[in-house]
């Protein structure tokens, strides 16, 4: 179980490096500089800050309301939502950029 489980976030943290490394790419270009790459920086920002804010709401909720978790992995869980939260928002930028 340890290994999948190292395995697991090893492979999570190499895909927010692959996915930082999109948005940084992507806010270099002058597609960025011109009002359709500022508009799709806001909506990718405004994607990041909703699942930053529902994601750790729902930590929250599941830590201290039900008690389903324990309080010393609820770290590990605000870890897991902004590895999330940087993956879904390179993905939506490549998508939106797409279109």
């Amino acid at each position: 179980m340890g290994n999948i489980a190292v395995t697991f976030v090893l492979v999570l943290v190499a895909l927010v490096f692959i996915a930082e490394f999109y948005k940084a790419s992507f806010e270099r270009q002058m597609e960025s500089k011109d009002e359709r790459g500022q508009i799709l920086i806001f909506k990718v920002k405004s994607l990041s800050y909703k699942i930053l804010s529902f994601g750790i709401l729902i930590g929250v909720v599941v830590v201290a309301i039900f008690k389903l978790m324990d309080k010393e992995y609820f770290i590990y869980y605000v870890m897991l939502v902004f590895f999330i939260q940087s993956i879904a928002s390179s993905v939506y930028l490549a998508v939106v950029r797409k279109a």
